[in-house]
């Protein structure tokens, strides 16, 4: 039975911006339906290994990102870590857009990216190996 996913943490900055990731096209019609969305694409085509959804939430929940891998249990570990980073700069983005922050420092945005993208590893790592 798949794993239930679970909200990352955020604590690297004050971030109006959730994210939790999705290793399952299931798990994500899921988390979808408890927060109250329509079903949506897992991934947005067949080509692409990940997603990154982006929701600006209402009153009550969000903004947030949910952010859907394949199963790359077959792919090399290196291969699926740089989806997750990928994935975990979009985060970043809507992270910065968000706090309207046009010019980070190098050091700010590095850490920044690093951080989101050990969450999502750290989570990836959960789910698929236990």
């Amino acid at each position: 039975m798949p794993k239930k996913n679970e909200w990352l943490d955020v604590s690297l900055i004050n971030s109006p911006f959730k994210y939790s990731l999705c290793t399952s096209e299931s798990m994500f019609q899921r988390e979808l339906k408890r927060l109250g969305m329509p079903p949506d694409d897992w991934i947005s085509n067949s080509h692409s290994s990940a997603t990154a959804h982006i929701f600006n939430g209402n009153d009550t929940i969000g903004p947030w990102v949910i952010v859907c891998i394949r199963d790359a249990r077959n792919k090399d570990p290196i291969v699926v870590a740089g989806l997750l980073v990928h994935e975990a700069v979009h985060i970043w983005q809507q992270i910065r857009e968000n706090i309207g922050e046009t010019n980070p420092s190098a050091e700010f945005e590095a850490y920044s990216v690093q951080w989101i993208s050990q969450q999502l590893m750290w989570e990836y790592k959960r789910q698929v190996y236990g």
